[in-house]
């Protein structure tokens, strides 16, 4: 019995040592790796990562500045127009222009006539804004122009120019004068110089759609025709 438990203790050492490989044996696998090694599933795995680690910085588009009319002759900001009005006489539209002027830049402003050219030239102005926000303004002076009225039989054209922003005055009693070609070209804080730029254009574009509106006749209604 004795014997007999000697000779299966020998084959059980046998066949353990039997599942352990040598290092110098040729079926060693010399790049396996231990299964029981624990693995940090958040690390890097190679070029993936390395990509997302070094993704591109988001493009920022430069400033636009706003862009406006400047004439080619001239060099001047110029807001101008023709508006075709076919039923309504020179002498009407004349005396629509002189109304307007009048009323708009509070009694008889600071113009030339010449009627026999059936023109106008307005030295005009506007008061001037910024605005934080829809309902909140805040002043900073006034916009001074030219505007020149031509008028014909049916038509008229209109063009401002000379447009300087004229601060407020400080301390010394001066006020800041700047035209608008500098404010459009400047490379000094250029955010602030096209801001009032934006400013002046919104202003600008209101009085216009108001000066067309009062050069339009006024509706005739027949009272006989009911």
């Amino acid at each position: 019995m004795k014997r007999v438990l000697l000779i299966l203790c020998s084959i059980f050492s046998y066949c353990a040592m039997a599942q352990v490989q040598d290092p110098a044996s040729p079926g060693f696998d010399m790049g396996a790796t231990d299964s029981t090694t624990t693995q940090n599933p958040f690390a890097p795995d190679g070029e993936g990562s390395e990509s997302e680690q070094q993704a591109p910085a988001p493009v920022v588009k430069p400033y636009e500045r706003i862009k406006l009319n400047v004439d080619s002759v001239t060099n001047l900001i110029t807001y101008t127009g023709v508006i075709e009005q076919e039923e309504s006489p020179s002498d009407s539209l004349y005396m629509r222009a002189k109304k307007w002027a009048e009323k708009q830049f509070g009694g008889k402003p600071s113009y030339q006539t010449d009627k026999r050219n059936q023109k106008l030239v307005i030295n005009g102005y506007l008061e001037a804004y910024s605005y934080s926000n829809k309902y909140t303004k805040k002043s900073i002076g006034r916009y001074n122009f030219k505007m020149t009225v031509w008028i014909k039989e049916g038509r008229y054209r209109y063009a401002i120019t000379n447009l300087v922003h004229e601060g407020i005055k400080g301390n010394a009693g001066e006020a800041t004068r700047n035209y608008f070609e500098y404010y459009y070209t400047t490379t000094i804080n250029v955010k602030g110089s096209d801001q009032t730029l934006r400013y002046a254009d919104k202003e600008l574009n209101k009085m216009i759609d108001g000066f067309v509106k009062a050069m339009k006749d006024p509706v005739f209604v027949d009272e006989e025709d009911w």
